[in-house]
C-alpha cells in the first residue's frame, strides 16, 4: 500500500507541494492584480476584467465534462493499466480537451464582431481576438496542471508550472513598465499574459511528458479491462449537464435578479457579501485541497478499498471541512454586523445576519464536491444531473420571496435550499443503492458544538466594537467551539489517528 501513488505518504508530499505552490501563486497574483489596477486606465482595466471573466466562462463551457473523465479514470489507469495504455489514455484526453478549446476559440473569433459591440466595446474587438490566444494557451496549461498532473498526484510539477507562469507575468509587466517609461496599455498586458501562459503551458507539458516517460514500462494488472469511451462520455455528459444547470441558480445569476427586484444598493450589498462568501469557500479544506482529495477518493474506490474505503475517506474530508467552517459561521452570527461595518467603511452596517445566513449555505456547499466525487467514482454520475435539476426548484422560491418583500433573504434561502436538494438527492440514492453511509452522527456533533458555543456566547451578551472587539470575539467563538468539540468528539478514533499521521504531530484530539 505504501508503494501506491495514492498512498498517505504520496498524499502528504503532494499536499506540501500544493500548499507551497498555492501560497506563492496567490501572493504573485495579488501583487499583479493590485499593480494592474494602478497601471491601466479605468476603462482599460474594466475591459481586462471582462476579458478574464469571458475566458473563465469559455473554459467552463468548452470543458464538456472532460475534467471529470480525467478525475474519475486517470487514477484507475495509473493503478491498473500498463504504461503504454496509460500514455495512450492521457494523450486521448488531452487531444479532446484541446479540440474543444480550439473549436470554442474559433467560434468566439467569428462571433467577436457581434459580441463586443453588444457590450459597447466595439473598439476592443481586435484585442478580444488576440486574447483568444491566451484562452488557448492558458486553457491548455490549466487542463494539464489541474486535470492531468493533479489526477496523477504530481502537484510538485503542476505548482512549479503555475508559479513560473505567474512570476513570468509579473516580470514581463515590470519590463514593460521600464521599457515604456511607466506608460502601460491593455495590449501590453495581453501580450505579457500571452507569453506567461505559453511558458506555463510548456512547463506543464514538459513535466507531463517526463512523468509518462518514467512510467512507460509499467506492467499493468492482469485481468483488468480499460473502460471504453462510451462509458466515459456518459460520465462527462452527466457532469457537464450538472455544471450548466447549476450555473442557472448560482450566486452570479442572483446578482442580476437582485438588480431587477431590489435595485442597485441591494445589488452592491449582495456583491460585497458574495465576495466574502467566495473567499471563505475557496479556502475550506474540501475546496482548497480538492485537487488532492478527488484523486485520493477515486483511487480508494478503484483500488482494493472499494466503497468502504471511499466512504471513510469522504466522511473524513467532509467533517474536516465542516470543522474549519463552523467556527466561522458561529463568529458571523455573533459579530457579522460589526465585521461588515468595518470592512465596508460604514456602508453596510445593518447586514450582519445576511452574512451569517449566506455562510450557512457553505455547510451543504462544503460537502457538494465530495458527494459529486463519490457519485462519479461509484459510477453514479447521473445523480449529479438529478441533484442539479432538483436544485432549480430554488428559483421559484427566490421569486416568491422577492415578491413577499423578504429582501436578500430570497436569494440566500434559495442558495441554501438548492444545495440541500443537490446533496440530499445524491445521499438518498447512494444509501439506497450502495453501501455508502454518511457519518450523520459526526456531522451532527460538529453542528451541535457550534450551537453550544452560540448559546454560551449569547448568554455572555458581550458588546463588539472595533477590530479589537472582533479579535476577542473570534478567539472566544473559536475556543468555545473547540472546547465543545473536544467533549463531543465528532471524529472517530481511527480518523484522529489518520489526521495525526498526516500532520506528523499528535495534535488532533477532537
Amino acid at each position: 500500500m505504501n508503494d501506491s501513488p495514492y498512498s498517505i505518504a504520496a498524499l502528504k508530499r503532494s499536499a506540501v507541494h500544493f500548499l507551497t505552490g498555492k501560497a506563492a501563486s496567490a501572493l504573485l497574483t495579488l501583487v499583479t492584480l493590485l499593480w494592474l489596477v494602478r497601471l491601466l486606465a479605468v476603462e482599460e482595466y474594466g475591459v481586462y476584467v471582462i476579458l478574464v471573466a469571458g475566458m473563465e466562462l469559455a473554459l467552463a463551457i468548452t470543458s464538456f465534462g472532460l475534467p471529470w473523465v480525467a478525475a474519475r479514470y486517470l487514477p484507475e489507469f495509473r493503478l491498473h493499466a500498463s504504461g503504454k495504455l496509460l500514455v495512450h489514455f492521457v494523450w486521448q484526453v488531452i487531444a479532446r480537451m484541446g479540440l474543444f478549446l480550439v473549436a470554442g476559440a474559433l467560434l468566439l473569433f467569428m462571433a467577436a464582431p457581434w459580441l463586443m459591440p453588444s457590450l459597447e466595446l466595439a473598439q476592443y474587438t481586435d484585442m478580444a481576438r488576440l486574447y483568444l490566444l491566451v484562452l488557448l494557451l492558458e486553457g491548455l496549461g490549466r487542463r494539464i496542471r489541474e486535470n492531468i498532473l493533479g489526477s496523477l498526484m504530481q502537484q510538485r510539477q503542476a505548482q512549479i508550472s503555475l508559479v513560473a507562469r505567474n512570476l513570468a507575468l509579473l516580470l514581463l509587466l515590470l519590463l514593460g513598465v521600464v521599457a515604456a517609461q511607466g506608460v502601460v496599455y491593455l495590449h501590453h498586458v495581453v501580450l505579457a499574459e500571452l507569453a506567461a501562459s505559453a511558458l506555463g503551458a510548456a512547463l506543464a507539458l514538459h513535466s507531463l511528458v517526463r512523468h509518462l516517460h518514467v512510467h512507460r514500462d509499467l506492467s499493468g494488472q492482469g485481468g483488468w479491462q480499460p473502460p471504453n469511451w462510451p462509458d466515459m462520455w456518459r460520465v462527462a455528459r452527466h457532469m457537464y449537464f450538472s455544471q450548466l444547470v447549476t450555473l442557472t441558480y448560482s450566486p452570479q445569476v442572483f446578482v442580476f435578479l437582485i438588480q431587477r427586484y431590489l435595485g442597485v444598493e441591494a445589488t452592491a450589498l449582495f456583491g460585497f457579501l458574495r465576495s466574502l462568501y467566495m473567499q471563505i469557500c475557496h479556502y475550506l479544506p474540501a475546496k482548497l485541497l480538492f485537487g488532492l482529495i478527488r484523486p485520493k477518493l477515486v483511487a480508494s474506490y478503484v483500488g482494493a478499498g472499494g466503497m468502504g474505503e471511499l466512504t471513510h475517506n469522504a466522511n473524513l474530508a467532509g467533517k474536516l471541512s465542516l470543522f474549519v467552517l463552523m467556527p466561522l459561521v458561529l463568529f458571523a452570527w455573533l459579530a457579522g454586523g460589526e465585521l461588515l461595518n468595518l470592512l465596508s467603511g460604514g456602508k453596510f452596517n445593518q447586514a450582519g445576519y445576511y452574512l451569517a445566513g449566506l455562510l450557512l449555505a457553505l455547510i451543504p456547499l462544503s460537502q457538494q464536491q465530495i458527494l459529486a466525487t463519490v457519485a462519479v467514482a461509484s459510477d453514479n454520475s447521473h445523480l449529479s444531473s438529478w441533484g442539479s435539476s432538483l436544485g432549480m426548484l430554488a428559483l421559484p422560491l427566490a421569486y416568491w420571496l422577492f415578491e413577499a418583500d423578504q429582501g436578500l433573504w430570497g436569494p440566500i434561502v434559495a442558495i441554501i435550499v438548492s444545495q440541500i436538494l443537490f446533496n440530499a438527492t445524491i445521499i438518498a440514492v447512494l444509501v439506497r443503492t450502495t453501501t455508502y453511509r454518511p457519518d450523520a452522527i459526526g456531522f451532527f456533533k460538529l453542528i451541535a458544538a457550534a450551537l453550544a458555543g452560540f448559546v454560551l456566547m449569547q448568554s455572555l451578551a458581550m458588546p463588539v466594537h472595533g477590530w479589537s472587539g472582533l479579535l476577542v470575539m473570534a478567539a472566544l467563538a473559536g475556543g468555545l467551539f473547540l472546547l465543545a468539540a473536544y467533549f463531543l468528539k465528532p471524529f472517530r478514533v481511527e480518523e484522529r489517528a489518520r489526521l495525526n499521521r498526516l500532520l506528523n504531530r499528535k495534535i488532533f484530539i477532537w
